[in-house]
């Protein structure tokens, strides 16, 4: 009984259920504002995913990849600052992180990527990862 007294209405009160317009038309519902900064994230991650693009750590500031957008509406431009290994086509590289942006941009915000411009900045040696061996004992 105390269930149905909660769930009766309450005299003089509707349920609100009626949006108007609003609830008609997906446009007057307000808008999606995708932050700069968001973008630039995104193509930061984007780019670290290409291979042969490698990450390098900064002492002061913000590392590599970097990358700056320009936003106009629902339009981006933007430019990918990387570090290579040594040893890949830089070209080759180049036009993977090209893709691998835009697309993932494009993907995750809805935005028109209209370029995205990459500057290799350092090519980078590969470490290679030495396997320890136990000493020799000669007898």
């Amino acid at each position: 009984m105390a269930d149905d007294a909660l769930l009766a209405p309450t005299a003089g009160t509707e349920p609100a259920t009626d949006f108007g317009a609003a609830a008609d038309d997906p446009g007057t519902r307000g808008r999606t504002e995708i932050k700069t900064r968001v973008t630039e994230r995104i193509a930061e991650l984007a780019a670290t995913k290409v291979p042969g693009v490698a990450r390098q750590d900064a002492s002061f500031g913000r590392g590599l990849p970097r990358a700056e957008a320009r936003q106009a509406g629902e339009r981006v431009r933007l430019q990918v600052r990387i570090a290579v290994l040594w040893g890949r086509p830089l070209a080759q590289v180049a036009a993977d992180t090209r893709t691998a942006v835009a697309e993932q941009v494009n993907a995750l915000t809805g935005l028109i990527v209209d370029t995205v411009d990459v500057d290799i900045d350092t090519v980078l040696p590969v470490r290679e990862l030495a396997v320890a061996e136990p000493p020799r004992r000669v007898l």
